[in-house]
């Protein structure tokens, strides 16, 4: 059976944080993105260029693409194995996934915005006007079938025990 547990949250939640600490202490598919913007030393993914992306989203091997932030991102349908499958998405991709495999769960990492503020403007990315809009699109509603909301305010250690519980009870107790 194909468990799919998707991820999602604003930038600057802490997915990528902790999906790095919790790759090696979970038996899991964790998937990487196919990506046309430059390396982030902070993400394990394929970075490739505009035209290889789209001949290989003409070529069928994606199952899903989005674009944000000027960039094109994707997931190949060969990655997606038996077992649980992790994937950090964008959450106009959940309906591609929720479209093609029956267990689908998505996380949505959350953080209260005061929190959420500092982290966007310590890492000093973007412009005060983006990380205010940023802001304003971080609380919509997300449009999914199953939905758990995850606080990762904790300390990183809570979090990713915290983190590893909620997916081994997703993994062992087929929670969707």
């Amino acid at each position: 059976m194909k468990q799919i547990v998707l991820i999602v949250g604003s930038s600057g939640v802490g997915k990528d944080t902790l999906l790095r600490n919790i790759e090696n202490k979970i038996e899991a598919n964790f998937i990487k993105r196919y990506i046309t913007r430059k390396p982030d030393e902070n993400e394990h993914n394929y970075y490739i260029d505009d035209i290889a992306f789209e001949k290989l989203k003409n070529d069928g091997f994606f199952i899903s693409t989005w674009e944000a932030h000027n960039n094109k991102y994707a997931i190949a349908k060969n990655q997606i194995k038996s077992g649980l499958n992790i994937i950090s998405i964008s959450r106009s991709a959940i309906k591609d996934f929720e479209d093609n495999f029956e267990n689908v769960i998505t996380i949505e990492i959350t953080l209260p915005k005061d929190i959420l503020y500092k982290r966007l403007k310590n890492r000093a990315r973007e412009s005060e006007q983006d990380i205010q809009k940023r802001l304003a699109r971080s609380y919509e509603k997300i449009d999914a079938t199953n939905i758990i909301q995850f606080d990762n305010s904790t300390s990183l250690d809570i979090s990713i025990s915290n983190f590893i519980i909620l997916l081994e009870r997703i993994k062992n107790e087929s929670i969707i």
